[in-house]
């Protein structure tokens, strides 16, 4: 059994796919690894340059192919099923690593550090126009699941993530083979629901290295939405997560609902300018179907939002309840 599993989904990327895995070949690792390349039905050429890969590295590359276009959830969990590793990563056919000692380094670490799932190091970004970028610029630092319930956990993107395999090491878990309703193939899709699952297993360490390149290009999946659409999708994922931990954290719900209100806000303006009446209606749909959840548990929202209040405000609070009711019998407000 390898050390490392890399996860490769790919769809129509024979521009880049080359760079990607050359970019996994140059690593000089003592580890063992195999890349797994999920092909959703490409109809370019992006199968025949992976099996020449194959054929040069026929112990390091596994491909699964599809008759079908499954789209990107049911495409990345085909590999999930499969990866049996003590590691994982996912790395997309259009992005790639910049540091051949990558999977050394966070190995090494995880190794030695066995209460860690994560590993995170920083990235850059490759703009239309062909200029490098900081993408990310996240300092050293270790987060638990409560710096995630908070906010304030260092997480990563796919490129920049290694994970010790926790979760499908055993198999998929139920609810991400039976999904509880549709919207959870987007919440469940990315590095953010990775993130998630493996940060409530165990610890993240993020370090300052910058160790891979992200690909900006008219057919990514988060780069092509606007910033309202992104939004809902932010509070469609916590929400979903909120459900996929059993309601046990009421905090990401509480995130759902702190998007959701700056969503509102958003749409103000959108009012004005939005001609699309389809996409429109859409966006008004998804809105009222929050709104109905957080009236329906607005106890709760609230119940977490004075936790989180500082005693001195919770004091105040306190105060003017009481003169407010003081007030109120003598008939003075």
């Amino acid at each position: 059994m390898h050390d490392i599993t890399i996860i490769m989904p790919s769809y129509n990327k024979e521009k880049y796919i080359s760079e990607a895995l050359d970019s996994i070949f140059m690593q000089k690792t003592k580890y063992s690894y195999k890349i797994i390349v999920t092909d959703d039905c490409s109809t370019d050429d992006t199968i025949k340059i992976v099996q020449e890969y194959q054929n040069k590295y026929p112990d390091k590359i596994e491909i699964l192919t599809s008759n079908v276009n499954q789209k990107l959830y049911k495409n990345v969990i085909r590999a999930y099923s499969v990866t049996k590793s003590e590691y994982f990563c996912v790395l997309d056919p259009d992005d790639y690593w910049t540091d051949e000692y990558k999977i050394e380094k966070a190995l090494n670490f995880l190794e030695k550090n066995k209460d860690y799932t994560i590993y995170v190091t920083n990235t850059m970004q490759k703009l239309p126009n062909g200029n490098i970028v900081k993408y990310t610029a996240n300092k050293e630092k270790d987060s638990d699941f409560k710096d995630y319930l908070n906010s304030k956990a260092v997480l990563g993107c796919t490129l920049g993530s290694i994970y010790r395999n926790v979760i499908f090491k055993d198999g998929l878990p139920e609810k991400m083979v039976n999904l509880p309703q549709k919207t959870c193939e987007k919440s469940y899709r990315g590095d953010s629901f990775r993130n998630a699952i493996h940060i409530n297993k165990g610890k993240a360490h993020s370090v300052k290295d910058y160790d891979a390149v992200y690909r900006v290009t008219e057919e990514g999946i988060w780069q092509g939405l606007t910033t309202l659409e992104q939004n809902l999708m932010n509070t469609e994922f916590f929400i979903n997560m909120y459900y996929y931990f059993d309601e046990k954290y009421p905090e990401l719900l509480l995130s759902a609902y702190k998007i959701f209100v700056r969503t509102q806000k958003e749409l103000i303006a959108l009012l004005s300018e939005e001609n699309n009446k389809e996409k429109l209606k859409l966006i008004l749909d998804n809105l009222y179907d929050f709104e109905n959840l957080f009236i329906n548990k607005k106890s709760i929202i609230e119940k977490i939002e004075y936790k989180n209040i500082k005693l001195k405000y919770k004091l105040y609070y306190c105060i003017y309840k009481y003169l407010y009711s003081k007030l109120n019998r003598k008939g003075i407000v």
